[in-house]
């Protein structure tokens, strides 16, 4: 019998592993309007009338991560980095206890999907509505993690990914023979 990594049965024993279930189908959220990189204000709950950017959104648990809003002390081991051995980090929200900010007043407002036709293309989409202003609501273009994205060494160049590298010849084979005969018998029987 092979022996099993100690990593391995940590995770296979349920004694050990921390077991998380998901929502029921029916109390799942089916169209979200909070999506991450929008500013919410947490509406209930501790941290009450606290603004913040959505950095999560969790859709198995109906809940979103806000920076710096419902911090907890989690233990880890004690390192370098922790020499306490104690870190602060975000915990989940519920979704039902964060609102939308409406950009025109800076409050906390409710949202209603409305369906829109861009008149130039033609093209249909749904878009966000503040239901006290009826101002409309741009989801955010979230880029704060590609600022630090830069092309390394062995990156290779957009210029040269598009360069057309092979040019067929017109009585030749794209492989040998022998190995388009195996690929054709493959199913057929065994070699």
């Amino acid at each position: 019998m092979p022996t099993i990594h100690k990593s391995i049965l940590k995770r296979l024993n349920p004694r050990v592993t921390r077991l998380v279930k998901p929502l029921p189908e029916n109390n799942i959220i089916k169209s979200w309007k909070i999506v991450r990189g929008d500013e919410v204000m947490v509406i209930s709950g501790k941290d009450k009338g606290k603004k913040g950017r959505v950095v999560e959104v969790i859709r198995d648990h109906n809940s979103v991560k806000v920076t710096n809003l419902n911090i907890a002390k989690k233990s880890v081991p004690k390192s370098d980095s922790t020499p306490s051995g104690i870190i602060l980090k975000e915990m989940p929200i519920h979704v039902s206890n964060v609102a939308l900010i409406d950009p025109t007043d800076g409050m906390p407002t409710k949202i209603k999907l409305r369906k829109y036709v861009d008149p130039e293309t033609g093209k249909s989409e749904r878009r966000r509505y503040a239901i006290g202003t009826g101002t409309y609501i741009p989801k955010p273009k979230y880029l704060e993690y590609q600022t630090s994205w830069a092309d390394g060494d062995k990156d290779t160049l957009p210029e040269e990914v598009s360069k057309v590298t092979y040019f067929p010849k017109s009585r030749e084979r794209p492989m040998p023979s022998e190995i388009l005969r195996e690929v054709a018998n493959r199913r057929r029987e065994l070699i």
